[in-house]
């Protein structure tokens, strides 16, 4: 065990003492709160709610502490073994700008971003960056308000190397369909390719036909379908004018999350088991090819 690790284990068994206080301390809370029920005493059921409070407050800021203090310097040292120039930040996501949601006109409401662990890196010679991402839709009936996620996943956006003149949307075909169809109105025309399987899985939209085939030539179909199959999730995929494409797989999975339970040497190799399935899917497109070619 090197220093770092020596030092961050120590941190984790900091960290998992701690909590396991303030479990110790909410469970004297809700017994004291309901043995001053039981028994008429007020004043300790009045005394036992701060108790409750306060326990609770430290156990919900101890997941960004272990974040901080212990998964984030693991995140770092892993990302450093795949990609250059790295910078990452735990507790931050890809910024607004960079997402241009309403580009992606996706086929539900969003209310919310969330999200966190923002890399931005080299890889290959290719520029990329990537968050988790959380979209949250609120619904209302007019008697009552909910909060329902729409997407949950990894967003990467990253160099394509075909700058052109008109974005080109895909993503894949159910149920959300016509509403996606409705949502981007006279915005693009749907496109079929020469690929049967291609079309089957994916609803094509550009506003040039001919930037679509340039971008969607044959082997590129087969890559897309290639990265979907690894996506283990929803795709929805934008190339942008200025010759980005974005990757947005809607898995349910928040990725590069720390478990008090896992120690340094395990929790590195589980972040790059992630880190290789975000590879993974831009080794799938072979964008750093496309990139070369320019």
């Amino acid at each position: 065990m090197n220093d770092q690790n020596a030092f961050l284990y120590e941190e984790l068994r900091r960290l998992q003492k701690n909590k396991r206080i303030y479990q110790l301390l909410v469970g004297v809370g809700f017994a004291a709160f309901f043995v001053g029920v039981i028994s008429g005493m007020i004043l300790l059921c009045l005394l036992s709610f701060p108790l409750i409070m306060i326990a609770t407050f430290l156990l919900s800021g101890l997941h960004k502490k272990l974040k901080a203090n212990f998964g984030a310097p693991l995140m770092r040292n892993a990302l450093s073994m795949v990609f250059d120039r790295v910078e990452y930040e735990p507790f931050r996501r890809l910024p607004d700008h960079v997402m241009r949601l309403d580009e992606m006109k996706l086929p539900f409401d969003v209310d919310r971003i969330e999200g966190s662990d923002h890399v931005r890196a080299m890889y290959k010679g290719m520029e990329l960056e990537f968050s988790d991402i959380k979209l949250v839709d609120r619904r209302s009936n007019g008697k009552s308000t909910s909060y329902v996620t729409v997407f949950e996943g990894l967003w990467l956006v990253c160099d394509f190397g075909k700058p052109i003149s008109s974005g080109i949307l895909l993503r894949e075909r159910n149920g959300a369909s016509i509403r996606f169809l409705e949502k981007i109105g006279h915005g693009g025309n749907v496109i079929e390719t020469e690929n049967a399987a291609f079309n089957e899985k994916f609803l094509i939209v550009c506003e040039d036909q001919h930037d679509a085939f340039y971008v969607l030539t044959p082997h590129m179909m087969e890559y897309i379908l290639e990265m979907d199959a690894m996506g283990m999730g929803v795709s929805y995929l934008r190339f942008t004018r200025d010759g980005k494409v974005h990757i947005a797989i809607h898995t349910g999975k928040d990725l590069f999350e720390v478990d008090t339970k896992t120690q340094p040497d395990m929790m590195i190799e589980k972040f790059l088991q992630e880190i290789h399935y975000v590879t993974g899917l831009i080794d799938a497109l072979h964008l750093s090819d496309t990139v070369s070619d320019r």
